[in-house]
Formats: C-alpha cells, sequence, structure tokens
C-alpha cells in the first residue's frame, strides 16, 4: 500500500528523459508543467488586444489581485500538504469556519480585529496539528482523516450560525439589515 494520498504526473521533466524526444514529444511532456502558466500569458494577452482601454490597467491588475486573494492564500495551504504527497480537505471546509469565526468574534464577542485574526490563525494551526496527528500517527489515508475533520468543522459552523447563514450569527453587523 502507498504511503501517499496523491501521485503527481506533472512533473518537470529530466534533462535524460527529453535527451532523445522529438520536438513534439518534449513539448507534450512540458505541457502538464507549464500549460497553464502559458496559458494565463495568452489569455492576458487576448484580453489586453480586444479591451485595451480597461483590461491591461492598474486598477483592473488591483482588482483582481484584491478579489483573488483568499483564493491564493488558499492554494499556498493547500499546496504545502501536496508537496508532501498528501491532500487536505480542510482547506475548504475551514474557510467556511473561520470567515464565521472572525466575523463572530468581533461582533458578538467584541474582540479587535487583529485578536480575531490570532485567534482564527492559531485554530487554523490546531487543526492543522489535528490533520497531522491522524495522517502521520494514526496512519489514516489524508482523504479519509482531512475529509472527516472538514465535516466536523462544517457541521461546527452550521452549529453556531443556527443552521442558517453566517450573517445571522452576527446581529451587531452593519449588514444585517441589508441581508434577505
Amino acid at each position: 500500500m502507498s504511503t501517499n494520498s496523491i501521485k503527481s504526473d506533472a512533473l518537470e521533466p529530466t534533462r535524460g528523459e527529453l535527451k532523445h524526444a522529438s520536438p513534439g514529444e518534449r513539448l507534450l511532456r512540458r505541457l502538464p508543467v507549464y500549460g497553464l502558466p502559458i496559458l494565463t500569458v495568452l489569455l492576458i494577452v487576448l484580453f489586453s488586444l480586444m479591451l485595451p482601454q480597461t483590461f491591461p490597467t492598474m486598477l483592473n491588475v488591483r482588482s483582481i489581485i484584491a478579489d483573488k486573494a483568499i483564493i491564493a492564500m488558499l492554494s499556498l495551504a493547500a499546496m504545502i500538504p501536496m508537496a508532501a504527497g498528501k491532500i487536505d480537505l480542510t482547506v475548504g471546509y475551514g474557510i467556511v469556519l473561520w470567515h464565521i469565526l472572525a466575523i463572530s468574534l468581533q461582533t458578538m464577542f467584541g474582540l479587535p480585529w487583529p485578536m480575531a485574526v490570532v485567534v482564527v490563525i492559531l485554530l487554523g494551526a490546531l487543526i492543522g496539528l489535528l490533520n497531522g496527528l491522524l495522517v502521520e500517527v494514526a496512519r489514516i489515508d489524508s482523504f479519509i482523516a482531512t475529509l472527516g475533520t472538514g465535516t466536523v468543522l462544517y457541521a461546527v459552523a452550521l452549529w453556531h450560525t443556527g443552521g442558517g447563514r453566517w450573517w445571522r450569527a452576527c446581529p451587531k453587523a452593519s449588514f444585517r439589515s441589508t441581508a434577505p
């Protein structure tokens, strides 16, 4: 039985692997590794040519970066276990609870936002430690262990909100009046 939950076939080819390959084979072997960055550059060029007044502007760059910052952080968090050949599903489940907890700590318990962030980071680290113990000490497959931990996190989020939308858990929130 393999000790890794996932195996990547998108590893950069070695010089030895490419030594006797034809140019087409070299391209096909590098495509899984460099395909997404190349596609990204091509899309940037395409949209810049199609929308030269709006797309290639600093305002648009800042907007895209601000909009995708959370996704980028989640990707970095998921990358660490993946580099070790494991998978961590609690990244997706945890984002629900961490959002709710950060807002609730501020609105319901009056914590200043820096303290709420520290509490959320510490709890996230504790969950990461728990996952690490389940996978490495208890020898539970990382997919199964983090699926179980993630389900518990999601259940805690539902319990805290009473099964409703997260803003209902924050009665002092200024956006409450705009919620349906």
